[in-house]
């Protein structure tokens, strides 16, 4: 009698055991898909904090000062985000691709403007990122501009 007891408990310990693994790796995924859905949420919050900074002028220049207090590369920084069609084209909505603005680049602006301040490059790189909500500056030189206005471009500039 006490035999069958034991197979009945051994039984039980090996139900919950199969119990526990199936339960334990479904939830484990869940948990993991959550806590990578919090981080995206975080980074869109983020991104959104930013953006909305960038939109209030003595905020964005405070910003900007914290880099450098040059206005001159300051400037150069806005009118390469202008020329481009980044400042435009970020707006954070659906519909922030019916700004015609955002539609075509001015490349030869750009050009003079790189060539200008191919000095302070690391400069323009940092300021274009804060300006444009997080964008690339050499990524977006490489995307919008012509191959003609790249290559008078890549003789003074490592892009």
């Amino acid at each position: 009698m006490r035999r069958n007891q034991t197979k009945s408990t051994s039984y039980k310990k090996w139900i919950f055991i199969i119990i526990g693994v199936l339960l334990f790796f479904p939830l484990y995924r869940f948990i993991r898909k959550q806590l990578l859905k919090n981080k995206e949420q975080m980074n869109e919050i983020l991104k959104d904090k930013q953006f909305l900074a960038n939109q209030d002028e003595p905020t964005l220049n405070n910003t900007l000062n914290t880099i450098t207090k040059r206005k001159d590369i300051q400037a150069a920084a806005k009118d390469l985000a202008h020329h481009l069609g980044t400042k435009y084209s970020d707006k954070n909505s659906w519909f922030d691709w019916l700004d015609p603005k955002g539609w075509t680049e001015n490349d030869d602006e750009v050009e003079k403007i790189l060539i200008y301040q191919r000095k302070n490059y690391g400069l323009l790189v940092l300021l274009y990122k804060q300006i444009t909500n997080s964008r690339s500056l050499s990524n977006d030189i490489r995307s919008y501009l012509d191959d003609d206005n790249l290559l008078r471009v890549r003789k003074y500039l490592n892009i």
